[in-house]
This record gives structure tokens, sequence and C-alpha cells, in this order.
């Protein structure tokens, strides 16, 4: 039997032979991702401002510099317009969604709508930027849907353990 268990709160307690027990101080959920916030908007060139001004502030908020801020920002403006530029996005009642997730050590960034007629091509201009301004976009369609998934790193915070 071992010298140390624990009790309901993930608290030691003493062993069987009465020595003191190890403090179980990390989460045991730690590497869960923690979800900062979703944007659900009509897939429409006029609604973009609301996924630029989300993303501003999510960056912001993740601690990013400004410059990273306003790469982010620009970064989901073209991911949105990948999915408005073929009939699947246009179509009445079409919706993006964007999502926001922080990691312990990178904010994820998520945008899913109905896939556009081709995925994007590794030559176009849009795709290009993106590259520039995140680091390996990922794409990928299931059932119809297509999600595109960006990774920004999140600055190191000193005294921050985790």
């Amino acid at each position: 039997m071992s010298g140390t268990s624990l009790d309901e709160q993930g608290l030691g307690t003493p062993g069987e032979h009465g020595e003191e027990a190890e403090q179980v101080r990390e989460p045991l959920v730690e590497w869960l991702p923690q979800r900062l916030a979703v944007l659900s908007f009509a897939a429409d060139k006029d609604h973009l401002a609301l996924a630029r001004m989300t993303a501003m502030h999510v960056a912001g908020l993740a601690g990013l510099p400004i410059g990273r801020v306003t790469d982010i920002r620009l970064a989901v403006d073209e991911a949105c317009s990948l999915f408005l530029s073929g009939s699947a996005g246009t179509a009445p009642g079409a919706m993006l969604t964007v999502r926001f997730d922080r990691l312990p050590q990178h904010l994820r960034i998520s945008v899913s709508g109905p896939a556009p007629n081709r995925s994007p091509d590794a030559e176009d201009l849009g795709w290009l930027m993106l590259c520039a301004l995140v680091v390996r976009p990922h794409w990928e369609v299931g059932d119809g849907i297509g999600t595109l998934t960006m990774t920004e790193p999140l600055p190191l915070v000193a005294g921050a353990g985790r």
C-alpha cells in the first residue's frame, strides 16, 4: 500500500505509517483550454468588423503586444474572408463562428462555417497573407463545415509557473 493517499479535495493526507504526505498543488486539468470568447455572426462581409474587434480585444486581454494584436486582427479578417469567397458562405442563413481559446502557452483561434467550394490554395494571396501573419494555419473540412485554426504564442509572464 502506498505511503501517501489523497482525500476528496485532492489534499495530501498522512500515510498509514504516520509519515507526512506531499501536498498536491497543480490542478489536474491544467491542460484543458480556457474558452475566452465565441462570436457567431451572419456570413456577410458587412459583419467582419465584429470579428476584427473581438480578435483585437481578446488578443489584448491575452497580453499580446500591440503589433501582434494588429496581426491577429488581420489574420481573423482574412480567415473569415476565405469563407466568404465561395457560394457556401453567402447562402441565406449561413453563419461564421470564431472561437478564442487560451492554452498554457498559446492563444488558439478557430474560424468555422459552411465550407467554401474549394479549399484555400497555397498560392492564393489570402492564404499567403494568412501564413505571413500566423504560424501554420490549419484547414480542415468535415460534414460540409470548414474550420481554420490558428495559434499564437503567448508572452511569458514573470512569476507564472503554469
